[in-house]
């Protein structure tokens, strides 16, 4: 308990600014004006955990003799710390392409962080507690969403761009505490290299063409939504302050809640029927969000948009993050992992460029029309190629 206590504080500290970058800077910059092709580049800051696994080897090479996991946590923590608190005198305003280059280098250097954090907690936990290890995992990243896409932006509104980073980097300041109380033993884990080799075959593997197709689609289009979420609010008049607590806190609550209802679901359907039906939803959810584009948004169509949306997000990244295991070979299982998960990502990342570019030319409205016809299609995909 105490262990799981411990990697949670870190987690959620270490996650919560990038959260703030990806889902809290979008409505920051329609508040401000700036076109909607620039909110949709600013999800390139995802784009280093694409190459997490291209970020180890420094972590493999310089081995620290005592507490080599939590050193390098520390290092590295430290210099997140001072990029966040440099950010914090930088303005969107006067130089918007310096505040996205110092903030694709802390991304960078949060990516790196999680090498060595998981890896820690891989040499820290015992075998029979990786589930529950895994179940705080997940909720504190759960925290994070709450934190980043909510709480973070409410201190923004009220408290502004320098005291909102300033305040992230006495987090981490105050999470890195907690590496005193965490005991790692001094045994190097030894764990299977990335190879091109290993990669290639992956994508050898028999039938598993619908899979990379299902892998890169079947998320993107209804995550392309939910990034320009808070800047479609903003853009019909709802408040900032609406917007961070009913989409950041209201909407993490709402995922949170969408995670436990897929695992009820998961033990009574095919994965084929998980997939449409889940697909189908986040159709249904996105047609909704198309009709009050057509009328005045208040609060009451916020909250309904937001929770159909929010369930879609949890329930779709529930199914595929699922999925990515199940086609995670026993002999390679973290590489196949890896590889899964950076193609993920970076199908998601373009599809929020993409996603931008269609709002700066045809507006929300345009925008949440060519999602439905990409959901269709992955849906048509499924009925008639997906067989296991």
């Amino acid at each position: 308990m105490k262990k799981n206590i411990l990697f949670g504080i870190l987690f959620t500290s270490i996650f919560s600014p990038i959260i703030f970058f990806m889902m809290g800077l979008p409505m920051i910059l329609q508040m401000k004006g700036f076109d909607a092709s620039l909110i949709g580049i600013f999800q390139i800051v995802g784009i280093p955990t694409v190459l997490k696994f291209l970020l180890s080897p420094p972590v493999d090479k310089i081995v620290f003799e005592k507490n080599h996991y939590k050193k390098w946590i520390l290092l590295a923590g430290i210099i997140y710390v001072v990029l966040l608190f440099s950010i914090s005198f930088l303005s969107l305003e006067d130089n918007i392409y310096l505040v996205f280059t110092a903030i694709l280098i802390t991304a960078i250097i949060s990516t790196f962080i999680d090498i060595p954090l998981n890896a820690l907690a891989i040499k820290v936990f015992d075998r029979e507690e990786h589930i529950s290890a895994g179940s705080y995992k997940i909720s504190a990243y759960s925290l994070s969403g709450l934190l980043g896409g909510g709480v973070f932006l409410l201190f923004y509104n009220h408290l502004g761009w320098n005291a909102t980073f300033i305040l992230m980097a006495i987090m981490v300041v105050g999470s890195l505490i907690v590496l005193y109380f965490i005991e790692e033993l001094d045994t190097k884990i030894e764990e299977k290299k990335v190879s091109f080799k290993t990669i290639v075959s992956f994508f050898k593997q028999k039938n598993i063409g619908i899979w990379i197709f299902l892998l890169s689609f079947y998320f993107a289009f209804i995550s392309a939504i939910f990034v320009f979420l808070k800047p479609y609010f903003i853009s019909k008049g709802i408040t900032p302050d609406n917007v961070a607590i009913y989409v950041g806190i209201y909407g993490g609550i709402i995922g949170i809640l969408g995670g436990i209802l897929a695992s009820k679901i998961s033990v009574r359907f095919s994965k084929k029927t998980l997939l449409i039906i889940f697909m189908m939803f986040n159709i249904i959810s996105t047609f909704i969000l198309i009709i009050t584009d057509k009328f005045e948004l208040n609060l009451s169509y916020l909250v309904a948009v937001v929770t159909f949306i929010s369930l879609a997000i949890s329930l779709s990244s529930a199914i595929i993050f699922s999925m990515i295991m199940d086609y995670s070979r026993d002999n390679s299982r973290a590489v196949d992992y890896a590889v899964q998960s950076s193609l993920f990502s970076f199908i998601r990342i373009i599809s929020a460029v993409i996603a931008g570019i269609i709002v700066s030319i045809f507006g929300f409205g345009g925008m949440f029309l060519f999602e439905v016809v990409g959901m269709l299609l992955v849906m048509l995909g499924i009925y008639l190629f997906y067989k296991k």
